[in-house]
């Protein structure tokens, strides 16, 4: 049986390793080689159809093959502006199909048209069927049109952020849920322990949801020119969830019902005008001797033994630690501005990465741009910075530290499980899932709780000027809009990533400056040489028994196996 159970798995293992490198040569051999840039054609317009997910920043250089590419704001920013200046480009059509990415995401691509508008070229945005983000992104075209067939619809839902609830859940299966929490209204422990929010979590979370919500309605309201009470008029009145052509050409949403060819045709256009935005490679302006390094931090805050770049949506210290060199290496930097977008993650990971910028910070200005989310560890990491300036869409705050152990002592009586731990030192044996937890290793817990939130609290109130009378009133796990941030002094201004950029240099006293994106970009090799897929047998982890397979889904709950720094909730 032993004999035959090797043979299987060295049968699985070859064909796998096979099926990599069949892959990857596939992908070496045809995708690593970027393909020349298209030719412009006459009377050009620039075509940006984004689609799917929309990052802030891509860590990888585009590998092109199977004709897919997936471009990033900065990506999509930086060759709008550029086609503003370029003569060959006649105009700009935008045509989104169900984009993901958040409010400061659209905010700056909108900037970005903003200053292709101010060219003076014409900018038209086409639609079937819009979801709310597609119609921001569109909302900012001079004039938008829309397919005018009873099955295509335009729908705006507002903002909303979903927790679902999983005590009843846990109940029936025996399972006991720890919620080690500092910070009454640090509501991720909540959706464990309950059966819904607080009053107290519910109150801050819709406190902060209205500021972004009146955000979003002035958007529309300024693209559109539109009263906003008219604009909130729609989102909370009208009769049905998708608005036809005709319905959204009658509240002013839209400029004409009419099909894509007809829209064409009126414009004197055809597909041989376009030249897709992926396609279009405009010449790299000259770089101006002093630079201001833009760091982009994105994803949950987690530990790492090495520098993956295959988790480029990630953040850990040794990542920050690579980025802190890299940017030492370049001499004609002169500040570095942090472009944090993370609802935070390890506590401790949170720690090192605040010690890796305090360190960067005594060698240059560092000014913090916080994207569509800077909490909890996020915001502990933007704590480091000399100057804080949040995007009107940020939600940000959080400071509090939450932790949470299951106890499944009730589960494995209900499926056959016993657990029996032979020790020695009085925390031996301390976290076995199938046994009841020692009500002193409880307590310890809970006192090393309050030392990680108070570490917390005490990086905020050196770094804010905030008193220690005052800064129970903005932690407790309380989370922000970025007016009640500014209110409340977790941050020095209101502005976009151009501001930042701007602050940074008048603080390096520099008038002529160019910026220069970090991480620098790895290429597939780099990605392959550091990653583990070739490590298959690592990869592959099979558990043959129900109790296993859920004691590793329950280990998962809390991801780093340590307090963590991290926002409750996800925003829609």
């Amino acid at each position: 049986m032993k004999s035959n159970k090797t043979f299987l798995w060295g049968c699985l293992i070859f064909l796998v390793a096979f099926i990599a490198a069949c892959v990857l040569g596939f992908i070496f051999t045809f995708g690593s080689a970027v393909p020349k840039s298209a030719k412009i054609p006459t009377n050009a317009w620039l075509y940006l159809n984004p689609s799917a997910m929309i990052s802030d920043y891509n860590e990888i250089e585009d590998v092109k093959f199977f004709s897919v590419t997936s471009f990033s704001v900065q990506e999509i920013n930086s060759k709008i502006i550029a086609a503003a200046k370029d003569k060959r480009i006649k105009g700009l059509l935008i045509e989104p199909k169900m984009i993901m990415t958040n409010y400061p995401a659209l905010g700056e691509m909108s900037l970005a048209i903003e200053t292709f508008q101010k060219s003076g070229k014409p900018i038209v945005a086409f639609g079937e069927n819009f979801s709310q983000a597609d119609y921001l992104l569109a909302s900012c075209a001079d004039k938008i049109y829309m397919e005018p067939s009873a099955s295509a619809g335009l729908a705006l839902q507002g903002v909303s952020a979903n927790m679902m609830f999983y005590k009843e859940m846990l109940d029936k299966l025996g399972i006991k849920m720890h919620i080690l929490q500092s910070g009454a209204y640090k509501g991720a422990g909540e959706p464990y322990s309950q059966m819904e929010l607080s009053k107290g979590t519910k109150d801050n979370i819709d406190a902060a949801l209205q500021g972004i919500y009146n955000h979003l309605l002035t958007f529309v309201a300024k693209n559109r020119k539109l009263d906003p009470a008219e604009v909130k008029d729609i989102f909370e009145n009208r009769d049905d969830f998708f608005l036809t052509a005709n319905k959204a050409k009658d509240l002013k949403l839209i400029d004409y019902a009419m099909g894509r060819d007809e829209m064409l045709s009126n414009l004197g256009l055809s597909e041989d005008n376009f030249i897709k935005i992926g396609s279009y490679s405009p010449s790299s302006p000259k770089s101006k001797d002093s630079k201001i390094a833009v760091v982009y931090l994105n994803g949950n805050i987690t530990p790492s033994t090495n520098y993956e770049f295959s988790s480029q949506n990630y953040i850990s210290s040794t990542k920050v630690k690579k980025i802190c060199k890299q940017i030492r290496d370049d001499k004609d930097v002169k500040a570095v501005v942090l472009r944090i977008n993370s609802p935070g993650g390890s506590a401790l990971e949170s720690e090192l990465i605040y010690q890796q910028l305090i360190k960067l910070k005594k060698d240059y200005p560092l000014v913090i741009s916080m994207g569509g989310t800077a909490a909890s560890g996020g915001y502990y990491i933007s704590c480091a910075g000399d100057y804080i300036i949040a995007d009107p869409g940020t939600l940000t705050g959080s400071i509090g530290v939450i932790g949470l152990i299951p106890e499944t002592v009730g589960l494995g009586k209900k499926i056959g499980v016993r657990s029996q731990t032979i020790k020695y030192g009085k925390f031996a044996g301390a976290f076995n899932l199938f046994e009841s937890y020692d009500s002193a290793l409880i307590e310890s817990l809970k006192r090393n709780s309050t030392g990680t939130y108070n570490e917390f609290q005490q990086r905020v109130m050196s770094c804010r000027n905030i008193t220690p009378e005052q800064i129970e009133s903005v932690a407790e796990g309380r989370i922000f809009n970025a007016e009640d941030a500014l209110e409340n002094n977790l941050i020095d201004e209101i502005g976009t990533l151009d501001k930042a950029i701007n602050k940074a240099a008048s603080l390096a006293k520099v008038t002529t400056y160019s910026s220069t994106n970090y991480p620098k970009k790895a290429s597939l090799m780099e990605v392959l040489k550091e990653s583990n897929l070739l490590n298959v047998k690592e990869q592959i982890q099979i558990s043959n028994t129900p109790e296993l397979q859920m004691e590793k889904y329950l280990k998962q709950i809390s991801p780093t196996g340590e307090w963590l720094y991290l926002m409750p909730l996800k925003l829609d």
